[in-house]
């Protein structure tokens, strides 16, 4: 078997995990564990409003790439990110209140900015977008910690001065409570919220999703590389080899191959290699130019720069 009848079946399977590992951790996501040790559900506001973000975000990336899935495989791949994406804001918002809405506001006009980037391809699980969705993962454990404990504040911060007075009569004013909170509005169970294991489920089930979308979309850039190989590979093998040397796979989706129809990507392709063969004998046709002209010392940087471009020349 060789490498281009093995690849296509690496990029399904890659594919076939992400769906395995996004549908294990929304699961987990979804889950909580109450005082008693009994599991319940988190609720489907905070899946519902999730659902929103990641729908908002997928029509402004279509809008973006002007591209729509072409076959099984992407189709696939665009229905797991679209879940994962779901489950992962679903999971890190703050289950109700004001601060849900204030998270949603954040990630909405962080969507939005990723969009203005242009980035092809729907990477929404990257540096940034990532920290951003973790930090909101953390505020969440936070404030699920401080109610499990009966603390229904976010934050509570000592005045100083005041708070060094050892009087019950000023207990009132010598703290400051930020971010009151009520169980209602973080959906705890009515026994109480076992921290401890509800942690590290929507710590795992964090995890879970984010490396499903990330292995979808690896997955499916390798498939739409996985196609324009093998489009130039119906080429003789000589013209193939000059083709793929000109064009480098690690610039298919930055020009805009992936998710092209097989008429548009072969009429792409041939538009990039005219054009990048045209630069070639232009860069060639200057050097040949620039040794007619005194040639710089050897032993100098100019000197060097020319003798790696005969170097490169002669390979």
């Amino acid at each position: 078997m060789t490498a281009s009848t093995r690849a296509p079946s690496t990029a399904c399977w890659h594919v076939a995990v992400a769906g395995t590992l996004v549908g294990a951790g929304g699961s987990l996501l979804a889950l909580q564990v109450d005082a008693a040790g009994r599991f319940c559900g988190t609720g489907l506001a905070a899946l519902g409003i999730g659902t929103l973000v990641a729908l908002a975000a997928s029509i402004a990336q279509v809008a973006a790439a002007g591209k729509l899935p072409r076959d099984g495989i992407t189709a696939y791949s665009a229905v797991v990110s679209f879940l994962g994406l779901a489950f992962v804001v679903g999971g890190v918002l703050a289950p109700g209140g004001p601060w849900m809405f204030l998270e949603v506001f954040v990630l909405l006009a962080f969507f939005v900015a990723l969009r203005r980037r242009r980035e092809p391809g729907p990477r929404w699980i990257v540096g940034p977008s990532l920290l951003v969705l973790a930090a909101m993962l953390v505020f969440r454990l936070w404030i699920s910690y401080q109610g499990s404990v009966h603390r229904w504040e976010v934050l509570s911060l000592k005045v100083p001065v005041l708070s060094w007075i050892p009087l019950e009569l000023l207990e009132p004013i010598q703290s400051v409570s930020l971010g009151e909170f009520t169980p209602e509005e973080l959906g705890f169970p009515p026994a109480g919220l076992g921290f401890a294991l509800s942690m590290a489920m929507w710590s795992i089930g964090f995890c879970l999703c984010a490396a499903g979308l990330a292995l979808a979309q690896h997955g499916a850039r390798e498939h739409e590389n996985d196609r324009i190989h093998g489009l130039i590979a119906t080429l003789p093998p000589s013209l193939a080899t000059l083709v793929e040397r000109l064009i480098p796979e690690e610039e298919w989706q930055d020009l805009g191959l992936h998710g092209l129809s097989e008429r548009r990507l072969a009429r792409r392709i041939e538009a990039l290699a005219a054009e990048r063969f045209h630069r070639q004998r232009e860069i060639q046709r200057a050097f040949h130019e620039s040794e007619r002209l005194a040639l710089p010392e050897a032993g100098s940087f100019a000197g060097g720069v020319v003798q790696a471009l005969r170097r490169e020349e002669g390979s």
